[in-house]
């Protein structure tokens, strides 16, 4: 016969263990990935999710890191290019190839083109360095355990920034 499941002890052990869940101590939680050649981190309250590249339709007259519009469930995304935003070049389409997706809470359809996820990263095993940030949408600069450079995205600030927000064609001078 099969061991008597205990209703009771069930119920108090899931609520103890959704108890120290909720006390864990999140805020060093990040997600890694990779932009051109650089690694980098967003912090998992600022992603609403990251998920293989949909279809992109392109628009027509929008500058180049500017890949055009996904449809996500139902919603219109407008996709970025991440690395070819930042100067690294375009990002080539591969399996790899993942939308970042920022928090619904930033009120902004965005998804950033990048060129993979490295898993989970705990910052506080982290050095902080002292790199100049070079552009307001990178938090802070870090070097993990080995050595490597890790840049810290700030969602807000990316989204809030006009060269961003502003996908038109420029014609060069």
């Amino acid at each position: 016969m099969s061991k008597k499941f205990n209703l009771r002890e069930f119920q108090t052990r899931l609520s103890q263990q959704l108890q120290a869940a909720a006390n864990r101590d999140t805020s060093g939680s990040r997600l890694g990935f990779r932009v051109g050649e650089a690694n980098w981190l967003v912090s998992l309250a600022d992603t609403e999710e990251v998920l293989p590249v949909p279809p992109i339709v392109k628009v027509p007259g929008a500058c180049r890191w500017f890949r055009g519009l996904a449809n996500i469930r139902g919603n219109l995304y407008a996709v970025s290019d991440f690395a070819d935003f930042m100067g690294m070049g375009t990002t080539p389409e591969h399996s790899e190839c993942r939308l970042l997706i920022p928090h619904r809470d930033f009120g902004v359809n965005a998804a950033l083109l990048i060129r993979g996820t490295l898993g989970l990263r705990n910052i506080s095993r982290y050095t902080a360095r002292d790199d100049a940030p070079g552009h307001p949408w990178i938090a802070r600069h870090y070097a993990d355990e080995s050595g490597a450079a890790w840049r810290d995205l700030d969602f807000a600030q990316l989204l809030g920034t006009p060269a961003f927000l502003m996908v038109e064609a420029r014609a060069s001078a």
